[in-house]
């Protein structure tokens, strides 16, 4: 379980949802074929990149012994859960949702989410429904226009580049373009000098397009970043995590 949870918590940064200000972190489990690997180490050769992040484990496999012995852990504030495949199958996405912090954005933005699903909802109730594939709500944002919009809010990459991000690469009237021609794709992460790895010790922000000069959601993950760092100094990062999740 430690290299499980140091997947999803510090390169699929949960560990923002876990300790911060991140309401949701959506992990992507790959479902490679030997041929979809093959052509992916051909393209890499063919294209390799001197810069990157990387890290260690197989979060596949981990996550499926994690399903087999997740009901001993039960989770009052969190939710942790597969939710779908791709249409391709070589994707499942797991969801991992601070309940009340996103159940807070939702009240905070209820007028956006409110008129994507065209329906008046309670915010905690449609996040405890979270996992229910048939959920009204969660369908309605899916499908609705401004759906990249409105994950971005609930990935916590703040209303201004959730809404800046979208009106950019999804909804830009050409009167627009000219005035985001200013905005370069500025990370929230600077481009590493040489590959990184990515460790417990070692973690970057969530990452996302921001467009701000002085991006106050950067800093504030600078600082939680840093508090994170103390938390697990304390004592073994499987025990502190599985004590906070099961609170």
């Amino acid at each position: 379980m430690t290299k499980l949870f140091d997947n999803i918590l510090f390169w699929d940064h949960a560990v923002y949802t876990l300790w911060g200000s991140k309401p949701i972190t959506e992990i992507v489990l790959s479902h490679y074929s030997d041929e979809d690997m093959a052509l992916i180490e051909k393209e890499a050769s063919l294209n390799p990149s001197n810069n990157g992040y990387i890290v260690e484990g197989d979060l596949e496999e981990n996550w499926e012994r994690w399903e087999a012995i997740q009901s001993r852990f039960p989770m009052k504030r969190y939710l942790l859960f597969k939710s779908h495949d791709s249409v391709d199958g070589r994707y499942s996405y797991v969801y991992f949702v601070n309940i009340l912090r996103t159940a807070m954005v939702i009240q905070e933005n209820y007028e956006l989410f409110s008129k994507a699903v065209d329906f008046d909802f309670h915010p905690l109730e449609v996040v405890l429904e979270m996992p229910n594939r048939e959920s009204r709500f969660w369908k309605g944002i899916n499908d609705s226009y401004n759906s990249p919009m409105l994950w971005g809010i609930l990935f916590g990459f703040g209303r201004q580049n959730s809404h800046c991000f979208y009106w950019k690469y999804f909804d830009c009237p050409k009167i627009c373009e000219r005035f985001f021609d200013q905005f370069p794709r500025r990370f929230s992460n600077p481009e590493p000098e040489g590959m990184v790895s990515i460790t417990a010790q070692n973690f970057i922000l969530p990452t996302f397009v921001s467009f701000s000069d002085e991006d106050e959601v950067i800093e504030r993950y600078k600082v939680e970043r840093e508090k994170i760092l103390q938390i697990y100094r304390k004592g073994d990062r499987l025990d502190i995590t599985l004590q906070k999740l099961t609170n």
